[in-house]
C-alpha cells in the first residue's frame, strides 16, 4: 500500500497509514540478523513507552519514535503496525508530519520534567550527593530537550 501516512476519507476519517515501499526499501537492512537485532531493539523500546504511560518521567514520545525508527529498519508490518497504533500512533505521525515538537510542547516537557527532578530530589532523595547528581541531570535533560530536540515547522 503506498498512502500517505496522513490520508483520510471521504467522510474524514484516516484511513490505514503505510509508508511507501520505495521509501520503507531505503530503509529495510538486509541482513536476517540484524533486521532481527531491530527488532527485538524496537520491542524493548516499545515496551519502555507503554510503561511510560504510569511511570511518571519516563517519556513516552521519545521511546515510542525510537521504536518506529527501529521497526522501519526491520519491519515493514511492525512499522506499520506502530504507526497505526491508536495510543501512540497519533504521537509519532504528529511528530513525524511537523518533523519535531512545538515550543509550547518543549515548555510542558521542561515544566513536567522539573517537577519529576525537584520531587525526586527534595522529596524522595536524602540529603547528600546523589541529590546533586539528580539536579545537574535534570538540567542536561532541560537543556538536551531545549536545543537538541528538533522545533516543530508552524503549519
Amino acid at each position: 500500500m503506498t498512502n500517505s501516512p496522513f490520508n483520510k476519507d471521504e467522510n474524514g476519517r484516516a484511513q490505514e497509514i503505510a509508508i511507501d515501499n520505495k521509501e520503507y526499501e531505503l530503509q529495510l537492512k538486509k541482513n536476517k540478523l540484524t533486521r532481527m537485532l531491530y527488532a527485538v531493539g524496537g520491542s524493548l523500546s516499545l515496551a519502555l513507552a507503554l510503561v511510560g504511560f504510569f511511570v511518571p518521567g519516563l517519556p513516552v514520545t521519545p521511546l515510542a519514535l525510537l521504536s518506529a525508527a527501529l521497526f522501519a529498519k526491520s519491519s515493514l508490518k511492525l512499522y506499520n503496525w506502530l504507526l497505526n497504533n491508536k495510543l501512540l500512533g497519533p504521537r509519532i505521525r504528529n511528530y513525524q508530519r511537523r518533523k519535531g515538537v512545538t515550543r509550547k510542547g518543549k515548555m510542558g516537557i521542561i515544566a513536567f520534567m522539573s517537577g519529576m527532578v525537584l520531587l525526586s530530589a527534595f522529596v524522595v532523595m536524602p540529603e547528600g550527593i546523589l541529590r546533586y547528581i539528580i539536579l545537574i541531570l535534570g538540567v542536561m535533560g532541560g537543556i538536551t530537550v531545549w536545543f537538541f530536540v528538533p522545533t516543530a515547522k508552524s503549519e
